[in-house]
């Protein structure tokens, strides 16, 4: 606990105004007058308060009404991931509330807000100041969801923000008692006297309680003393999603609300120039308009949303055909042609790799794999509702980032930000997808052409998995040389992709958009591997395509831990070492990862014999700060058919807030992850994607998906993410597991290509 305090003696004096301004913010957090944000422009520190409600705010987080229901800002989309859960926990635990006293909304896209987190990657610490770089991003502001910042974004903001908003209260129960505030002490929502057992309603010391001034931070809780944190606490949006009042964004309905449906051009990259039958779609049922937009898409306005998709389709187009010429095939060969070329960057080059594996001594292990294009394939349809009326702009819509909606919805309707507010909805699945501008710059475009009317603008299925922001196909060469021993003398690897962070970063915010070369998200889950090597060197090549990738579920480390962790399992086999212990061998540094792996061969009984045709596989991942080890397990059943029986699985995510919400999100992020290995591919013929709908793009079903155990590792760190963590290790464990049972190495995605059947 010595850390949370070590540098308040260098404090000034910070008031509850100041506080107000700075409250949860990241990389700051609550801090105001400790570090140098203080000093920042006050547009960087200023929140709105709309859609809090009636009371008294105590900062920008939290606000008390008079009835003692304390509204919590969440400035982090609710995808299924728990948020709205988890990040109320954190508050409670130091504000002594009962969760049953929180109502949570989603704010404004303001200041306060921003997830620096999610763009610097850099743990949040409220004794710091904030760098230029992250101001910047506060001024803009950047409120988004992902990359699995949400709980080490609000892990030290929301704790602060709980406990300072009790010692405000404490405080003011102190003054009107005439007590010394230790006289008095926090118990569900109420200020208690110790002498006289007396007690105050938080919501009738609040409007009083707003106008302290605190002078230093607050003492945070011991672990051990949590009530809240750690514990598994019922889900707030549950009872909603189960009675369906829960409003996701195809939900909302509006009086007079029209509906409208986007067609987008044939081929990739093209562009709709005319629409030839535009008198005919005119006259269909419940029709009131079509048009092209200004971003080269055609958009069908009626009734209902079942006319608008088929005026939608009905359109008869003149288009450009652009990038007719690309086609699955011909990408694979580039990529290939590729691997032969000077990289754009080496990542890694530690010692000499390519001088050590032209040495005749050692075991030389090489192979070449390969991922195809992934589409996010969100279970609710992409689409946001937008009424232009009397100079102001309102939306309703599921997106992982607010503040891109504003700026969005600024460009596409002329209105200022100032005049428009923004509803944030549950999504129906995120996984990326949401975090993207199209569907809200269309219905933009949309709500612009009939104002006074609200618009609700859908993809259909079609639309949105033929023009989806892919996941990137990708090709890898890897090469090591391993001693008798099982060290690893020399390893290199050199993959050829589209950078997924340029193509994504271009289309939400352009001026942020780091060259190819820059892109940290290339090559993650290889140059970060824990595993000892006595010489290292990853490079990349990139390929300059016209389909847009974005982010999918754990970017990089989605198809680079499939390379990583296949691979080594190669490299235990070529020198007869047993894959559990070759890795652990090369753990010597990296104790929590050890221990990880321990646990998950521990779990599957990895020293002891399975049953006659059952076989294991083994896989380790560290990603968005945490460590998940998987043991598949499956049952030969066939030739090339199998069972897939159990996977063991083991985390470490430091800190839990939320225990059940924790295994909730590694079991989906492992069935997340063993869709795509065993049947996802989006390929491509003549300038367009082959696949429209889940016949062709196929789950996991429930015959299929395996038990999934998982144990959470009792940790005492900063906490890491959970959304994604789950997903990289289910390919390669699957792989692994695949090898053992056949001898086969699986060097390509998806299992189903290469001829196995999963039952």
């Amino acid at each position: 606990m010595a850390e949370q305090n070590k540098e308040k003696s260098t404090a000034r004096k910070w008031t509850r105004r100041a506080f107000l301004g700075f409250g949860g913010l990241v990389g700051v957090g609550l801090v105001a007058g400790v570090g140098g944000f203080m000093y920042a422009k006050s547009a960087v520190r200023k929140y709105s308060g709309k859609g809090l409600g009636d009371g008294d705010s105590l900062n920008a987080w939290i606000r008390i009404a008079p009835d003692n229901t304390v509204t919590l800002a969440v400035p982090r989309a609710e995808m299924g991931q728990g948020v709205y859960t988890a990040l109320p926990q954190m508050l409670a635990e130091e504000l002594e509330v009962d969760m049953s006293q929180i109502k949570v909304i989603h704010p404004q896209p303001e200041s306060p807000y921003t997830n620096n987190l999610v763009v610097t990657q850099d743990n949040p610490n409220i004794f710091k100041a904030y760098t230029a770089k992250e101001t910047l991003y506060s001024f803009l502001p950047i409120v988004v969801t992902g990359g699995s910042t949400s709980i080490a974004d609000g892990w030290n903001n929301m704790r602060y923000a709980g406990a300072t908003a009790r010692e405000m209260l404490i405080q003011t129960a102190a003054k009107r008692w005439d007590v010394k505030p230790t006289d008095c002490y926090a118990k569900s929502g109420q200020v208690i006297n110790k002498k006289s057992n007396e007690k105050f309603k938080y919501g009738e010391l609040a409007e009083e309680a707003a106008t302290i001034e605190v002078k230093e931070l607050p003492q945070l809780k011991n672990r051990k003393d949590y009530k809240v944190i750690g514990k598994p606490v019922a889900r707030i949006d549950i009872p909603q999603k189960v009675t369906g009042e829960a409003t996701f964004g195809l939900d909302v309905r509006l009086d007079n609300m029209l509906f409208a449906a986007v067609r987008h051009p044939k081929t990739i990259g093209g562009t709709i120039s005319k629409i030839k039958n535009e008198d005919e779609i005119l006259k269909m049922n419940g029709v009131k308009k079509v048009f092209i937009t200004e971003y080269g898409v055609a958009i069908a306005i009626a009734d209902n949303t079942w006319r608008a998709i088929n005026a939608a389709r009905s359109l008869d187009t003149e288009e450009d055909n652009a990038n007719a010429d690309i086609s699955t095939e011909s990408l694979k060969a580039e990529m290939i042609r590729k691997l032969d070329e000077d990289p754009i960057a080496i990542r890694v080059d530690e010692g000499d790799a390519l001088g050590e594996l032209e040495k005749e001594s050692g075991k030389i292990v090489e192979g070449r794999y390969h991922v195809p294009y992934l589409a996010h394939a969100t279970m609710e349809p992409m689409n946001c509702t937008v009424l232009v009326k009397d100079g102001k702009c309102e939306a309703w819509v599921g997106h992982q980032g607010a503040s891109i909606v504003h700026n969005l919805l600024n460009e596409s309707t002329g209105i200022a930000k100032a005049d428009t507010f923004i509803n944030i909805t549950y999504l129906g699945g995120g996984f990326g997808r949401r975090s993207e501008p199209d569907f809200v710059r269309f219905a933009g475009a949309a709500a612009k052409e009939m104002p006074g009317i609200p618009i609700q603008t859908v993809f259909s299925r079609e639309e949105d998995m033929r023009n989806d922001p892919y996941r990137p196909m990708a090709t890898c060469n890897l090469k090591a040389k391993v001693n008798d021993n099982g060290d690893i003398e020399a390893f290199n690897s050199m993959s050829v992709l589209q950078s997924c962070q340029n193509s994504a970063i271009k289309r939400i915010m352009p001026l942020m958009a780091t060259p190819p070369e820059k892109d940290q998200s290339t090559v993650e889950g290889i140059e970060d591997l824990p595993y000892a090597m006595n010489n290292k060197r990853v490079a990349f090549g990139n390929m300059d395509l016209p389909i847009q990738i974005g982010f999918w579920r754990s970017v990089g480390y989605s198809q680079n831990s499939f390379f990583a962790e296949s691979f080594m399992d190669e490299c235990a086999h070529a020198v007869g070492k047993d894959p559990y212990q070759f890795r652990k061998s090369k753990l010597g540094k990296h104790p929590r990862h050890e221990a990880v792996l321990d646990k998950a061969a521990d779990m599957s009984g990895w020293s002891t014999a399975l049953g006659e045709n059952k076989f294991r596989g083994i896989a380790l991942v560290k990603s968005f700060g945490s460590i998940v080890a998987q043991v598949a397990e499956i049952t030969k059943v066939g030739d090339k058919e199998f069972k897939i029986d159990k996977y063991h699985c083991a985390i470490d995510c430091g800190n839990v807030v939320n225990p059940s919400i924790v295994e909730s999100q590694v079991r989906g992020g492992l069935i997340y992850g063993l869709t795509a290995a065993l049947y996802g591919e989006i390929t491509w013929k003549d300038g367009a994607v082959e696949q429209s709908n889940f016949p062709q793009y196929e789950m996991v079903r429930l015959n299929v998906c395996p038990q999934i155990d998982v144990h959470i590792m009792d940790i005492d760190e900063y906490p890491g993410g959970v959304g994604e963590p789950g997903t990289p290790p289910a390919a390669p464990a699957l792989a692994n597991a695949i090898f053992a049972a056949t001898g086969e190495r699986v060097r390509s995605l998806p299992f189903t290509k290469s001829g196995y059947k999963f039952v």
